[in-house]
């Protein structure tokens, strides 16, 4: 749930005329009963006086209002009266009566504060008992919505948005809209629909065919979700004859759970990680300052972290951009190995080697997502960005399987990019399963701003570390992190939609968008970046970056330690790795028929079998 809050506070001058108005009735009453002037002063006021024309014209009010009141009990009576024809007993009868007394009241309040009374607006859509939970629904273009109240995620949907007024006070100021809100759903702008809202609570709900009912219940501000779902007692997937049971909010049909909790030894694990990098804090920083300090352009660091296991991404990267004639001085790589941190220095970049911290990390690759190798990289994705953060930089985090196009901090640091005013940015993973809702971002490539509220996620994520460990995916922990911190401490976190040209990834390559990527390979669009993420191993993203043509190291710099490669070569020990590895134009390779490909590759096998050509 999102929480957006109007800082248009109601003039004291109206609250007071409101007030006054109501002191003024309730003299104007009591004179008019008595017969002689009653003074304002007697109800605590400094007011004068009331003089002849006043009382006069607060009696014709007060009349105005008495006629309303003898209506109501007409009306009422004609309903007590009909009510007998079915059920004489003097009790229910007792009940209707003071539940319309109450009725009466409430419409004679709504008149005093210049609402449209019952009788003026005609049959409700909703009954009196939901008088201060709901009292009207607009409906608003969902473009038009969340163009003027967006919290960030991705919009997936096609439906328009549905506002519920909780009470006569949040209805637009029209009469006319008020009347038709009455008794009907009324289309209209965003502006108008939430023109008296001074809270506005934004929930979502997904876009799927199951058989889901929401509640909405008044009772104590929750921000989060309750889930039921029938099943057994004992568990189990959904069973429709079982009643409705209580479930985590990541419960599937199937009965899998998306979120579980860390059992002990993996706590134990994680605290001894935790007192290692405590331990080495101070020390540490007094290291990484002066590096930072030299590499940071624009108060901005470019960080990414390696072993040597996924060095050839790393170096394409480079090469890629280097082709381009695009700058990566500000780059910060925290290599988890020494071959890698010679290997980066190698290829120009500045290095940041914590082996107090990285000393055990695995140099081989992750054979696929989610292995021992794979999570334990995740702990370095933590550390790296932690430490940039709180020395009090933004930073741009980024995995080494990602080309750039153009630098993406013009995008960041443009003043007049229409998402200028986030926190956090992040590319759209693409993915909609509840494991990454709401925001599916995803940690490959992602922009922070420095401040209070990205330090303490990034100090969260830390402490978070047996959630990594227990889903082995980062990407999962810090998704469930940011949601809770946008939710209880403001954090704005933009999720830059898969929908946009700008960012696009293994989404678009594998899964949803051949006519994207016809015209990325065909270059009638040009994106900021793409990220080979969705795809199972290091081999296979070298293979699609070669036949999109992305691909530009030389052969023989793949898999070798920058002592091989200087043997190779015959390079003297200080030489650079650019002008041996990096490759001036592309190394075109044709792999698979039915992958994106910069040129037809129809004579390929597919690597899904009996898939048909790309092309």
């Amino acid at each position: 749930m999102v929480r957006l809050q109007s800082r248009t506070s109601q003039s004291a001058s109206k609250k007071l005329s409101i007030f006054t108005i109501v002191k003024y009735v309730l003299v104007s009453g009591l004179s008019f009963y008595f017969g002689s002037i009653i003074t304002v002063k007697s109800f605590g006021s400094e007011d004068s006086i009331l003089n002849t024309h006043q009382i006069s014209e607060i009696k014709r009010n007060y009349e105005a209002l008495l006629q309303v009141e003898r209506k109501r009990n007409e009306e009422l009576n004609a309903r007590v009266q009909e009510h007998s024809k079915y059920d004489s007993s003097p009790q229910q009868a007792m009940n209707i009566n003071s539940h319309n007394s109450q009725e009466n009241r409430d419409n004679y309040d709504n008149h005093e504060e210049g609402r449209l009374p019952d009788a003026e607006i005609g049959q409700s859509l909703f009954d009196s008992s939901l008088q201060y939970m709901a009292v009207g629904i607009s409906k608003i273009d969902r473009e038009d919505f969340l163009g003027n109240f967006d919290y960030g995620s991705p919009s997936d949907g096609i439906s328009p948005v549905l506002l519920m007024h909780h009470n006569q006070r949040s209805l637009p100021m029209s009469n006319e809209k008020k009347r038709q809100l009455s008794s009907s759903i009324v289309p209209m702008s965003a502006m108008d629909a939430t023109e008296n809202c001074d809270f506005l609570y934004v929930v979502t709900v997904p876009n799927k065919k199951d058989r889901m009912c929401t509640a909405i219940v008044q009772n104590y501000e929750n921000f989060h979700m309750q889930k039921w779902m029938r099943r057994s007692e004992h568990g189990g997937p959904l069973i429709r004859t079982e009643p409705l049971r209580y479930v985590n909010r990541g419960m599937n049909s199937k009965g899998m759970r998306t979120f579980r909790v860390p059992d002990q030894s993996t706590i134990m694990k994680h605290w001894e990680t935790l007192g290692t990098y405590f331990k080495n804090f101070h020390d540490v920083l007094v290291e990484l300052k002066p590096i930072a300090e030299k590499v940071a352009v624009k108060n901005t660091i470019i960080v990414m972290t390696c072993n040597m296991g996924q060095s050839e991404l790393l170096m394409n990267f480079v090469c890629n951009a280097k082709a381009k004639g695009l700058d990566v001085s500000n780059v910060l790589v925290f290599p988890t190995d020494q071959e890698t941190k010679d290997l980066a220095e190698g290829l120009g970049l500045a290095t940041f080697y914590d082996e107090k911290n990285f000393g055990d990390m695995p140099e081989a690759e992750a054979k696929h997502y989610g292995d021992k190798a794979f999570v334990a990289m995740m702990f370095a994705k933590v550390v790296c960005v932690q430490m940039i953060n709180f020395l009090g930089y933004d930073l741009l985090f980024q995995d080494v399987d990602l080309v750039w196009y153009t630098n993406p901090l013009e995008y960041f640091h443009d003043p007049d990019n229409k998402f200028h005013g986030f926190d956090m940015y992040f590319q759209d993973d693409g993915a909609r399963t509840t494991r990454y809702a709401p925001l599916s971002a995803n940690s490959g490539f992602y922009y922070v701003r420095s401040n209070t509220h990205t330090r303490y996620l990034f100090t969260s994520l830390l402490y978070y570390g047996d959630q990594i460990i227990q889903s082995h995916s980062h990407q999962a922990a810090l998704v469930q992190l940011i949601n809770e911190h946008s939710s209880l401490f403001g954090l704005r976190v933009k999720v830059l939609s898969r929908d946009m040209d700008e960012f696009p990834g293994g989404w678009h390559y594998h899964k949803h968008n051949k006519t994207f990527m016809m015209k990325l390979v065909k270059e009638e669009i040009k994106p900021i970046i793409f990220h080979m993420s969705w795809t199972k191993n290091k081999d296979n993203k070298i293979k699609f970056y070669q036949q999109m043509g992305q691909w530009y190291v030389n052969d023989m710099c793949i898999a070798h330690t920058r002592s091989d490669i200087i043997g190779n070569f015959n390079m003297e020990e200080g030489d650079l790795l650019l002008e041996s590895c990096c490759l001036a134009e592309p190394n075109l390779i044709c792999h698979y028929r039915d992958k994106p490909s910069k040129i037809p590759c129809k004579d390929a096998d597919p690597i899904d079998p009996g898939r048909p050509s790309f092309w």
